[in-house]
């Protein structure tokens, strides 16, 4: 019987041959003839496998499967509802207090209209009094008349030493003529300043409507 599959006669003749060459082997050496059987037994399975798995209509036919059909979702997207405005809040009642003074049945009386304001005046307003904001500076002509001059004590150390000097002095006189104050504004030396002090608020001037500033100049010299 002959193969008439394809590759049939090819595949015989070399497994023919290598039949022939195994038995070869065979015949040469024991121990190699157990290897040599153990490699042909396997190229065998081999053989076997690979003719299966080129025999046609091997195995269950396929089956075509379908794709299956593609479903839309349709999507409808809503507004959301409009935003309510917050209720007003409700206006306060305005209660009416009644008073005491007035029984149910009488009205409230009626007030007067206020009366119209005066009109402007077309005359001159009237100059006020002039306020006493304290003494006023003159001049030493203008200023009161000295009535009582009292000489300053000459020191004895500048009378010792022979210093001679002047001290300028503002003098504060008040409406009886009286000295009230002594400031000293400049000296030539310091000895003299308080000797100065001591003899101007001894001094006397006429009387005036009002305090005066005078400056005075108290001069120091030897006789």
């Amino acid at each position: 019987m002959s193969d008439t599959r394809p590759g049939g006669p090819i595949r015989s003749e070399r497994a023919r041959r290598e039949l022939e060459q195994a038995e070869r082997w065979f015949a040469a050496d024991a121990g190699q003839r157990r290897v040599i059987t153990r490699a042909l037994v396997a190229a065998l399975a081999l053989h076997a496998t690979v003719l299966i798995a080129h025999m046609p209509n091997w195995g269950p036919a396929p089956v075509r499967v379908d794709k299956p059909a593609e479903q839309s979702m349709k999507v409808q997207f809503l507004k959301p509802p409009p935003a309510k405005a917050p209720p007003k809040p409700p206006e306060p009642v305005k209660k009416k207090i009644p008073r005491p003074d007035l029984t149910p049945d009488e009205p409230e009386p009626v007030k007067p209209a206020p009366p119209p304001p005066p009109e402007p005046s077309t005359a001159p307003p009237t100059p006020e009094p002039a306020q006493n904001t304290g003494p006023v500076r003159v001049s030493p002509g203008q200023g009161p008349g000295l009535i009582k001059k009292v000489e300053p004590q000459y020191p004895p150390i500048a009378r010792t030493a022979h210093i001679t000097g002047s001290v300028v002095v503002d003098a504060v006189i008040r409406k009886d003529g009286t000295v009230s104050d002594v400031t000293v504004l400049s000296s030539t030396n310091k000895m003299f300043e308080q000797a100065c002090i001591d003899a101007v608020r001894q001094w006397r001037f006429t009387p005036g409507p009002q305090d005066v500033v005078l400056t005075v100049t108290v001069n120091f010299t030897l006789k």
